[in-house]
């Protein structure tokens, strides 16, 4: 970097370079993001062949359990960081040390809790998969306010090259000790590396050292809205893992293996790219709460261009999901395939919701996104409840129910203080739900009816190309959606043109 630590503590301003700037990181940063969840999928391609999947279900529910732990680690500070119209080198030291002692803490706690953790699932492996699985946490809060910083100069695609460096470095490892016949251990040494990586990456990447605290009005002030922000990620974790708690707790860990790599294979095809899109989607629209039209106009393009390709990257996933995975890691992990037909429908009403925590940062209502996230979780729960006394599919069916419910009205809730509600949602992706829905519905007869007996990788590209004619044809020729298309066509085109 040219620039000096100065840079990340200037004060935001609307800028009428803001949606290019914000557009151009995001399309980075999400292509950088795509590119780790390749990495991340060739991993499970290569472990899936190299251990059982008792072994990814042992250190799922680890996983699981301590999944909520980042979270409390990051307090919310680094949306605090990156939200902030003004902030200074000191209060930024302070958010520091404080995420780090929050870090060694957990750290503690889970290493303390690993024989209970053993006791409860009656499995005595569980204890030191626990215990090492809490180094992660010291790691996570050491970096957390570099990246914070970064991400409040719009520096997307530095952070996605550091993520996917600590990515790459963290599956070779990991293959070489499955290879090697580590098992499990494996699974448990790959997240400890790749947070080694990040933690160097970031302090290298941002030139900011941490200094004396300062704990200020303004610190004090940040903390309390860190601490909305954590209840609200703290909720909305717990939502997402009662799944696989659920799991573990009643069906045997190859059940929860199987559904772990299914959720593994969605979120790095679709989940993470719309975490990627939040970090971007907050900062950007963060410089213009001061200007709420400016806000509900900017928000209602970037939702609907999320939208446009999410939505059919679903509906492609849920239709050749089977297919994929046996494919990419095995026969014998058909039954993970099964449950990613299911699961991946998720992304299609995931595509909305994700975007609810844009409007709560931007415009400083993360109390109201702490209540949201209790809403969702008790949804979830609901939902759990109801789906598993039929096992891993109940489970994952009743998941994709409780997306669909809570969609359109988490968004109306996040846009409340600033007049977005429903009607906007439904202007944005209105015609993209019902092309994914449709595409959905059509990929899978064609399925069905004309190829149930030809090879796996003649199924994919037909369903594929099926499924996104279906998708333009309503999207584009019925309801007339080109937005989308000739903003990314722009961007690439001024990319080469840079080049």
């Amino acid at each position: 970097m040219a620039e000096g630590a100065g840079v990340y503590f200037e004060d935001h301003r609307e800028s009428k370079d803001l949606g290019r700037l914000a557009l151009r990181g995001g399309i980075v940063s999400v292509a950088m993001q795509y590119g780790n969840g390749a990495l991340q999928i060739v991993a499970a391609i290569v472990l899936a062949r190299l251990l059982a999947p008792e072994d990814f279900g042992l250190v799922a529910i680890v996983t699981v359990l301590t999944s909520f732990a980042p979270l409390l680690i990051d307090f919310g500070l680094g949306d605090a960081t990156a939200q902030r119209s003004k902030i200074t080198r000191s209060q930024v030291s302070s958010l520091f040390w404080l995420s780090s002692g929050i870090g060694l803490t957990i750290a503690v706690a889970v290493a303390a809790c690993s024989p209970l953790i053993a006791w409860l699932y009656r499995e005595p492996r569980l204890e030191a998969i626990a215990l090492y699985s809490a180094i992660t946490f010291v790691l996570f809060g050491a970096s957390n306010q570099h990246l914070a910083l970064l991400r409040r100069t719009m520096q997307f695609g530095t952070i996605a090259k550091i993520q996917l460096s600590g990515t790459l470095v963290g599956t070779a490892i990991a293959i070489f000790m499955a290879a090697c016949g580590y098992g499990y251990w494996a699974l448990v040494v790959r997240p400890i590396t790749s947070s080694l990586c990040i933690a160097i990456g970031a302090w290298l990447a941002c030139r900011w050292r941490p200094g004396f605290p300062l704990f200020d009005n303004e610190v004090k002030s940040m903390v309390r809205f860190g601490l909305h922000v954590v209840g609200f990620s703290v909720t909305y974790t717990l939502s997402k893992a009662v799944d696989r708690i659920g799991l573990g707790l009643f069906y045997r860990p190859e059940e929860v293996g199987y559904y772990q790599n299914a959720i593994t294979l969605y979120e790095n095809s679709i989940f993470q790219a719309l975490g990627q899109l939040h970090t971007v989607g907050s900062a950007a629209l963060s410089k213009l709460q001061s200007n709420p039209a400016a806000l509900r106009q900017k928000y209602e393009a970037a939702l609907s261009a999320v939208a446009f390709f999410v939505m059919p990257t679903a509906a492609v996933l849920s239709v050749t999901a089977e297919d994929v995975t046996v494919l990419l890691l095995g026969e014998k992990w058909r039954a993970a395939g099964l449950l990613l037909n299911i699961i991946a429908l998720r992304g299609i009403f995931q595509a909305t919701e994700g975007s609810q925590g844009w409007l709560h940062l931007s415009i400083g209502r993360a109390d109201r996104w702490q209540n949201w996230g209790i809403v969702s979780l008790v949804v979830q729960v609901v939902a759990l409840v109801g789906g598993l006394p039929f096992g891993a599919t109940g489970v994952a069916a009743a998941g994709v129910v409780a997306s669909a419910v809570i969609a359109i009205p988490s968004i109306s809730y996040a846009g409340r203080p600033i007049g977005i509600g429903a009607t906007l949602v439904m202007r944005a992706v209105g015609p993209q739900l019902i092309g994914a829905i449709s595409a959905t519905a059509g990929g899978w007869w064609l399925q069905v009816i004309a190829l149930t007996h030809w090879s796996s990788l003649v199924r994919i590209f037909l369903s594929t190309g099926f499924c996104i004619g279906i998708y333009l044809i309503i999207v584009v020729g019925v309801f007339g959606l080109t937005g989308p298309i000739k903003v990314a066509g722009k961007m690439v085109q001024d990319r080469l043109w840079r080049k």
